[in-house]
């Protein structure tokens, strides 16, 4: 019986861990940057990237001030009708894809194949709206408004280049991130050094 009880939880901490994959975010910084009325005043979108990496840092925080939680209670940094989030976040990087996880502030690897959504961004995020939890497309295409402008402010703070692109093929999109039925991609938002 106490050998049964170890080797259970033993199980259940495997399967907690990270795969080899994943990559666990180091803690966001939320204190300091830019003051606000100077990020409004920089919020600019600039499709002219060098392609340079984000650190894991920046990465971090970006993906905390698009849609992290940001409360006890497991609100987030962005709105939702309803507080239905059902948006969540793909960033596709150099090495592969992966689905952001607000409540452990990781990202899960979902794709290891390269991709080239934005050649010269350091990243793509993928804005994916769930039907299931909220099937009004306008609710869902107003709540990736909300994501998308922490993005663009989180970019005018640390002079970062961003754009908000409703144009791609979302068929790829879906294959390439293994979406479910339900799971549509709204928007991506490449994200990079300006040039």
């Amino acid at each position: 019986m106490k050998m049964q009880s170890v080797l259970t939880v033993a199980a259940l901490a495997a399967g907690a861990m990270l795969t080899a994959a994943d990559i666990q975010l180091p803690k966001p910084q939320i204190s300091g940057g830019a003051p606000l009325l100077t990020t409004l005043a920089r919020r600019s979108t600039n499709r002219n990237m060098d392609g340079k990496a984000l650190s894991k840092q920046q990465l971090s925080d970006l993906l905390w001030a698009a849609n992290g939680i940001n409360r006890p209670d497991g609100k987030r940094t962005a709105p939702t009708a309803m507080n239905k989030q059902e948006i969540s976040l793909y960033a596709v990087l150099p090495d592969g894809a992966y689905r952001y996880e607000p409540t452990t502030h990781r990202l899960v690897e979902v794709a290891a194949e390269k991709s080239s959504l934005d050649n010269n961004a350091s990243v793509v995020i993928v804005l994916v709206a769930d039907r299931d939890k909220q099937p009004g497309e306008k609710w869902a295409a107003v709540d990736c408004g909300f994501v998308g402008q922490n993005i663009y402010l989180y970019c005018a703070a640390n002079n970062l280049a961003t754009v908000f692109k409703g144009s791609f093929n979302a068929d790829n999109l879906k294959k390439l991130l293994k979406l479910e039925k339900n799971q549509v991609p709204m928007f991506i938002q490449p994200v990079g050094f300006p040039k």
